[in-house]
């Protein structure tokens, strides 16, 4: 077994509402414009990731998870397991439909698949860029409905200005849309369902509306309060690195590093890192070294152990906790700062 860092090549899907941001911001090589999404690791129907680095170029993701799953993902991960994450950057040069997304049990019972809990973190934004999240004064489905209905869906959204370095817990069942002129990072469960209940009235090319998906997508609606986010749960500072943790769930946790020098990281399971600044070098298995830049993501095997990351680089460090009550008590006694 020869494991090492894995970075991917990306995955370019082009959408109506597509930039250039990719190409312009990013440094990709990329020719066609209005690219909305990159998915950079994903094994999602047949969008599957392939290696683009070391010995495993070009292989796709999914037939090393085969071949090697729980040195790969984890000791808990049989091949014939779902992988469990969806890693996208999402270029939106104008607002995404109003959407929403089921959770586990209807996606079961409706879709065969899974709910898509996400979670967004935005990696630049024009001077008004917004995200609308949550719903106001509509408090059930037969509201829900009657306003779709009426036209008026747009006077009920929450409406969000936000800033580069946001970030926000999108959980299953909240209507929501991204906002033009936003570069964001969308960490997900491996799903892709999606039920649009707007689209602003816009049309194709063709002078086509894009379908809607009421009935689902109303009986997928939450109208729990949106509860705000962009607040950081908690913090180490040392005089090598400023660890934050934006996002604890059961499907994820997020936080985002920010290295002076160096920082030593270890799990159990697979982690994911996404460089939103700067540049480094990943140490790994005596000494062996992969480059990392603003940009990029990676996958860090189960199998490799005592990883140091070496530069100043601001990186988002994605991976599954076991269990989140016991995973919070741990935090603590490394000194983590619980912000109120």
């Amino acid at each position: 077994m020869n494991l090492y860092p894995l970075k991917f090549s990306p995955i370019y899907i082009k959408k109506m509402w597509g930039g250039t941001r990719l190409k312009t911001d990013l440094n990709r090589n990329i020719e066609e414009d209005n690219i909305g999404e990159s998915w950079e690791i994903s094994i999602n129907n047949n969008d599957i990731s392939l290696i683009s680095n070391g010995i495993y170029k070009n292989i796709g993701l999914d037939v090393l998870i085969k071949k090697f799953p729980k040195q790969l993902i984890g000791k808990d991960f049989n091949s014939d397991d779902r992988f469990p994450l969806l890693l996208k950057i999402i270029d939106a040069n104008q607002k995404l439909s109003l959407q929403v997304h089921p959770d586990d049990k209807f996606a079961k019972k409706y879709e065969n698949g899974n709910g898509k809990t996400e979670m967004w973190y935005v990696l630049s934004s024009s001077p008004k860029g917004k995200l609308y999240i949550g719903l106001k004064d509509i408090y059930n489905k037969d509201n829900l409905k009657k306003v779709i209905a009426e036209g008026n869906l747009e006077d009920y959204l929450n409406e969000i200005n936000v800033n580069e370095g946001d970030f926000f817990f999108v959980p299953p069942g909240t209507v929501h849309a991204i906002g033009g002129g936003l570069m964001i990072v969308e960490i997900q469960q491996n799903s892709n369902i999606t039920y649009r209940l707007y689209d602003w009235d816009r049309v194709d090319n063709k002078g086509t509306k894009r379908k809607l998906h009421l009935k689902k997508g109303i009986a997928a609606t939450k109208f729990k309060e949106f509860e705000g986010n962009n607040k950081v749960e908690y913090s180490k500072i040392t005089d090598q690195y400023k660890k934050e943790i934006l996002c604890i769930s059961e499907y994820f946790v997020t936080e985002k590093i920010s290295i002076k020098n160096s920082i030593k990281i270890n799990n159990d399971k697979f982690s994911i890192l996404v460089c939103i600044n700067g540049n480094g070098i990943i140490y790994y298995d005596d000494n062996n070294t992969e480059k990392i830049r603003s940009g990029e993501s990676l996958l860090i095997p189960a199998a490799l152990k005592n990883i140091t990351l070496k530069g100043k680089m601001k990186l988002l460090y994605i991976y599954i906790p076991d269990n989140i009550k016991k995973f919070k008590d741990k935090l603590l006694k490394k000194r983590y700062k619980k912000n109120l």
